[in-house]
């Protein structure tokens, strides 16, 4: 696989943080400042947190169990090792490369690629979780990639399009949208199973837009959840795809139990364990649906690592994750931004950090375990 491919698979896999590209899609918390805490509520945040780390949580008659595991460390993510220390972890149902291929096949088919030959076939694991991805490439550049455990979680690509004369095909935002739906149709999907709907183009003017990408996703109480979802690149007029990604994964739907300052509570305690040298400046927080990862926890026991592998051109080999199961909660997604002096050189990345700016922790609504992060 070259590296454009490797590219492509990046932004296209069922593996790449989708919470993190459609964050503008559930952005909705408000800026908030940072209150002043009397003494009854500092008193309740402490009863809190001492019921959180107690390793269960009470809420009325309901009891509920933590969730979050001491996470696996790895050093270099993807690679043999690191492959080899998931599949210890291998559910009987992974598919084998025969099935991978036999799998393949089916997909190129459906989409209409008869006369395809396999090139490539590599079986790649994610350092975030425990997932085991088969990524498939034929000798015309179709690419394919879908869950080991689960291949109804798949995408599959075709980069030739993008080196046709397509930028002669036009088409509108509402004839996108029901193009859209006809190619859920037309490959056994219901797109009124779906109460979210995304769309772009790969233009800001939709008369000039040669490339339209509609994505439908479920909702929950008001709030997406991207790891149920199909997204679709079309060229309109010809109407030939250039992706199309499905992912459903398991969602727990777990209750709303914590609250929006107990959630900004258990953030700010967990800060305080991190020496920023920066001031807050404010706190977003908000409600969503995101996949547990082991980012926050990165940033808690290995700060300066963190810092040094996103500083610059680090070795990838000696790149550090810690693997956590890949569990789909409900969570508060809980901003906190910092004021950088003016004053500071952020070109230097010896001495500056832009993990300082700012970091996002996800605190199960359930639980109030941090279970995951994001950084810039």
């Amino acid at each position: 696989m070259d590296e454009l491919d490797k590219k492509l698979f990046h932004d296209l896999s069922i593996e790449t943080d989708i919470s993190k590209k459609l964050d503008t899609i559930i952005e909705n918390g408000l800026e908030k400042k940072i209150k002043k805490y009397s003494y009854l509520r500092i008193t309740a945040t402490i009863c809190s947190l001492l019921a959180i780390t107690s390793g269960i949580v009470y809420a009325g008659s309901n009891i509920y169990e933590k969730i979050w595991k001491e996470p696996q460390r790895i050093v270099g993510g993807n690679s043999e090792e690191s492959i080899g220390q998931n599949m210890i972890n291998a559910e009987e149902d992974t598919l084998t490369e025969n099935e991978a291929r036999i799998k393949a096949e089916e997909i190129l088919k459906k989409f209409g690629f008869i006369n395809e030959n396999i090139k490539t076939i590599e079986l790649q694991d994610n350092p975030e979780n425990f997932e085991l991805t088969w990524i498939i490439s034929t000798e015309n550049n179709i690419l394919i990639s879908f869950n080991a455990n689960d291949p109804t979680n798949f995408s599959i690509s075709n980069r030739n399009i993008i080196n046709e004369d397509i930028e002669q095909y036009r088409s509108t935002e509402i004839e996108a949208k029901e193009t859209c739906k006809k190619f859920c149709e037309k490959y056994g999907y219901d797109p009124d199973d779906y109460n979210c709907i995304k769309i772009s183009s790969n233009l800001n003017s939709e008369k000039e837009s040669y490339i339209w990408y509609v994505e439908f996703f479920k909702e929950y109480d008001g709030i997406i959840n991207p790891y149920e979802s199909i997204s679709i690149g079309f060229i309109p007029d010809i109407n030939k795809i250039y992706y199309f990604t499905v992912t459903n994964k398991n969602f727990d739907d777990n209750p709303l139990v914590i609250t929006e300052e107990q959630a900004i509570d258990i953030s700010l305690k967990q800060e305080q364990e991190i020496n920023t040298k920066y001031e807050i400046k404010n706190i977003n927080s908000k409600l969503g649906i995101i996949s547990m990862n082991g980012i926050a926890y990165l940033r808690t026991n290995e700060y300066e690592q963190l810092h040094e592998q996103t500083s610059g051109n680090y070795p990838y080999e000696e790149y550090i994750n810690y693997r956590t199961n890949d569990c789909v909660r409900k969570a508060w997604i809980v901003t906190i931004k910092y004021d950088i002096p003016d004053s500071v050189d952020k070109s230097d990345s010896s001495s500056y950090n832009r993990n300082d700016e700012q970091f996002s922790y996800y605190i199960d609504a359930t639980t109030g375990e941090v279970i995951g992060g994001s950084s810039l």
